[in-house]
């Protein structure tokens, strides 16, 4: 198989080099750098670029990846001399980045370190770094090297493998002190790394090294190392260790931290600042798990334990309980900076209404209702007003998009973009045009729009800080695709482009940290789940980047959710978003208004996520010239699906 698609690709790049003979078309010289862009990703080998190839305007980055690919496979001297006139002829430019980095990685495993050291003095890498303190060391370059290996040794991160060798000298060089080893310690337990503090710990004096082993105790089992210090008060413990296991208690085990608040509270060592931490973690822990007893618990928080988030998860916590009175009289106690967001005028209006009635809530409705976003939209709900998305086209200037399309960089990022080069193409965009002005950049996005490339036009208008250009901001690709899957799972549109302008801002070639592909940010293992149950071929993990096969997927697993959610869309969003299970914790035992168990939800993530796609729905709607859909119709109240009843 692997033959025949090799005699394949050589066959398709012959056509391509008499097509490009015969004409000048973008598409044919675009085709045969893909097809030879292939041929080196395969190891397959080589034929001579076609004149038009050569005089590509990314055809740098074909050379870029052939150097790259012979780095793995024939490294030597003459390869290094070919690299290194390449990265002189090219220097500063982004094709040189990926191939430097690597090549500078191959020369110090080689340990050609006279090549090496005079070309990595600016790494900020860190297994660059460490090969480079790797080199001076082997070079016999020790002038202040102890600090600079100190430095390297001290970060809280697991260290690459390439420190190991000047790690090992800065131990002979008796440079390793007991005050730097607990020190460097403790930075890990402070980033919550138990595991690397336990391996770090190794170099503490065993006299100093109990405390910081209890420390990471607490942080791995805080239910059995916080039961012992409560029922032995006289055990010692350091304060910030006691706070920062109890603080994971509170996250991971709310309920538990809250039976526990009592006896740690009542310890003898419990200075009134560590109180104060205890008291305020065992209270948002109870919002964060909606338990009634949050009330109660951010009444006893001290007023110096009172920060931005107890101001607003106790204000949540009023709200998931009803407790309209209490709301109000926290709201109206919140610093400047957060009474004056729509969210918490909004929420003021709610608390109003609640406690003396609607005429008296409508002046702070009215204050709100004209924003465009999702608060503004619940406050026009309340007013029987219409939407007003405030809508302007940014200015189109024709002869600035034509200047900057002459740009051999934005040239050079407008082909990387049509050859599915997107990242590369971003760092070229970001080369021309970060350091731009605001105008420049609003240009900039048009024409970005004009090549269809979406996110990048969405990007640059938001750095820009024109928001009015709703129609700019809310394209509508993929049309037929987007179409095919409304059919298919009796989705609006609306509602899948929603979903996809939030997971990748319609880049088909996203990747998230969780390995979440294409324009839906499917997992593979949730695609092909997904495709087995509504009988569609099974995708390998790149096919997730073909849009005919990532939208009707996607929205075919938002279909399930829906489904399984009673046709409950805010559920059914927040689901796909921090998926089934944790929607599931989250529901209430009764019926709720959509927008109380919105503000409840304790993913700051996941809540953004379902208020911003309610948005993109208006919004899309407005877009195609129809009547935006009102957010008291798509999101409901809240109600036990039936597997909870």
């Amino acid at each position: 198989m692997l033959l025949r698609s090799k005699f394949l690709l050589i066959l398709s790049l012959s056509l391509f080099a008499r097509q490009i003979a015969a004409t000048d078309a973008p598409d044919a010289v675009r085709q045969a750098f893909v097809a030879a862009m292939d041929r080196v990703r395969l190891n397959m080998p080589e034929t001579p670029d076609p004149p038009a190839l050569e005089v590509y305007a990314i055809h740098d980055y074909l050379v870029a990846a052939r150097l790259r690919r012979d780095l793995i496979k024939t490294p030597g001297d003459t390869l290094d001399d070919t690299i290194d006139v390449f990265l002189r002829s090219h220097a500063g430019q982004p094709v040189t980045r990926a191939l430097r980095r690597e090549w500078l990685a191959s020369l110090a495993e080689r340990r050609r370190w006279p090549v090496f050291l005079p070309r990595s003095v600016d790494v900020t890498d860190p297994q660059l770094i460490c090969d480079r303190l790797a080199g001076r060391l082997a070079t016999g370059d020790t002038d202040n090297l102890g600090a600079a290996v100190v430095a390297r040794w001290s970060l809280p991160q697991k260290p690459p493998a390439e420190c190991s060798e000047v790690f090992e000298w800065l131990r002979r060089q008796n440079l390793v002190t007991p005050a730097l080893a607990e020190a460097r310690t403790r930075a890990a337990l402070a980033a919550d790394n138990a595991r690397l503090a336990r391996e770090f710990a190794a170099d503490v004096p065993v006299a100093r090294r109990a405390a910081l082993l209890q420390w990471s105790d607490l942080l791995d089992s805080p239910p059995t190392a916080l039961n012992v210090l409560a029922t032995h008060p006289a055990l010692p413990v350091e304060a910030d260790a006691l706070g920062a296991g109890f603080e994971k208690l509170a996250r991971t085990n709310p309920h538990g931290a809250l039976n526990l608040l009592p006896a740690l509270l009542a310890r003898p060592d419990t200075t009134p600042e560590l109180k104060a931490r205890l008291q305020r973690a065992a209270a948002l822990g109870a919002a964060y798990d909606r338990d009634p007893q949050a009330l109660a618990a951010f009444d006893g928080v001290p007023a110096e334990a009172v920060d931005n988030q107890v101001e607003e998860w106790r204000v949540r916590a009023a709200l998931w309980t009803g407790n309209y009175a209490k709301a109000l009289g926290w709201i109206e106690h919140m610093p400047p900076s957060l009474a004056t967001q729509p969210r918490w005028r909004y929420w003021r209006a709610r608390a109003v209404a609640a406690t003396a009635g609607a005429d008296a809530a409508a002046p702070f409705y009215g204050e709100i209702a004209d924003l465009r976003d999702y608060y503004g939209y619940l406050a026009a709900d309340r007013l029987h007003r219409n939407y007003n998305l405030r809508a302007r086209p940014s200015p189109d200037d024709a002869k600035q998009q034509a200047r900057l399309e002459a740009d051999a960089g934005l040239i050079r990022a407008r082909e990387l973009f049509a050859c599915d080069m997107a990242d590369e193409a971003g760092v070229e965009w970001t080369v021309v045009l970060g350091g731009a002005d605001a105008a420049v950049k609003v240009q900039a996005a048009h024409l970005a729009f004009r090549w269809g490339w979406y996110a990048q036009s969405i990007a640059t208008l938001a750095q820009a800080g024109e928001w009015d250009d709703v129609r700019l901001r809310y394209p509508r690709p993929f049309t037929d695709d987007v179409a095919a899957a409304g059919e298919l799972t009796h989705i609006p549109t609306d509602w899948i482009l929603g979903v996809m302008r939030q997971e990748s801002l319609f880049r088909k070639d996203a990747v998230s940290r969780a390995d979440a592909r294409g324009l839906m940010q499917m997992l593979p293992t949730t695609a092909a789940a997904v495709a087995r149950r509504w009988h569609r071929p099974v995708p390998d993990r790149d096919a997730l980047f073909d849009p005919s096969v990532a939208i009707p997927l996607g929205a075919a697993y938002f279909r399930e959710l829906l489904d399984r959610h009673a046709d409950q869309p805010v559920l059914s969003l927040a689901a796909y978003n921090a998926g089934p299970a944790a929607v599931a914790r989250w529901l209430p035992s009764t019926s709720m208004d959509a927008d109380v168990w919105i503000e409840n939800i304790p993913y700051t993530e996941t809540r953004s996520y379902v208020t911003h796609i309610l948005e993109h729905i208006v919004a899309f709607a407005w877009v195609r010239d129809a009547e935006p859909p009102r957010l008291g119709t798509l999101a409901p109240a809240v109600k036990p699906t039936p597997s909870n009843l």
